[in-house]
């Protein structure tokens, strides 16, 4: 099907299917002090609701990534609620896909290397006028959802963020940046007026899918056209791998 295929060939999608899927293991396999009609009842709408879910929402976008990337958003956040609502269940079997725990890094709180500069992030954010003696901000930023992701890269524990930069102008700058765990951090610029999807960790390969437009439209057009970038980090930057090499990954 179209959003099964969507989903598997794109890595932030991907990462979001293993969260949800996370939640809902995790709800299936947990067995309440009583095994009783009412534990039967929960475990069938359970299942049920994932097939509704699959088919209505889920199969409904096709292959459109940000219809997608909503969606596992959306079921993410009532799987997380339901799990909170039957807290008195235990969890008796480890939940497939499992993401691993990552490293403490307060990535809202760094010093990002931003276009040869440091901006320091304080709370996930950072402000500064635009221009001497200007009244205009210029305002650099955190950007979640979509969530941030965890993991090493050349050898460093990481978290992987999106961030944005609006100045006195019309744009906004994105970048993927990356934070460490001795408070610093580096970036590398994404785009003008993207709509960032996805991003994750997968071995050495740091993946990110956003929204863009094609070359000849003008920026007041909404993005609409996947873009799926992969990088490194090598010396202390983040460089882009070339599509060869991006697919060999």
């Amino acid at each position: 099907m179209p959003a099964e295929r969507a989903v598997c060939h794109n890595a932030a999608l991907r990462a979001l299917e293993a969260r949800a899927s996370t939640y809902y293991t995790m709800l299936l396999e947990a067995k309440p002090a009583a095994q009783g009609k009412v534990y039967q009842d929960f475990r069938d709408g359970l299942q049920a609701d994932r097939q509704k879910w699959q088919h209505d929402t889920r199969d409904a976008c096709g292959a459109q990534v940000a219809c997608l990337s909503d969606a596992y958003q959306h079921r993410i956040e009532d799987l997380r609620g339901n799990a909170l609502e039957h807290l008195g269940l235990t969890v008796t079997a480890a939940p497939v896909h499992a993401q691993p725990s990552g490293p403490s890094i307060d990535y809202k709180n760094a010093i990002y290397r931003i276009d040869g500069k440091d901006v320091t992030l304080l709370d996930g954010q950072h402000s500064q006028p635009a221009a001497d003696d200007s009244a205009q901000q210029e305002v650099t930023r955190v950007i979640e959802p979509p969530a941030h992701a965890v993991g090493k890269l050349g050898g460093r524990s990481a978290v992987a963020v999106f961030l944005s930069s609006q100045g006195g102008g019309s744009g906004t700058f994105y970048y993927v940046a990356l934070a460490f765990n001795d408070g610093r951090g580096t970036t590398f610029q994404l785009g003008d007026r993207i709509q960032p999807i996805g991003i994750a960790i997968n071995g050495d390969d740091l993946v990110v899918s956003y929204l863009d437009r094609k070359a000849d439209e003008p920026m007041v057009v909404p993005p609409t056209v996947p873009r799926e970038r992969h990088f490194a980090y090598m010396n202390e930057q983040i460089l882009e791998r070339p599509p060869a090499a991006a697919a060999a990954q």
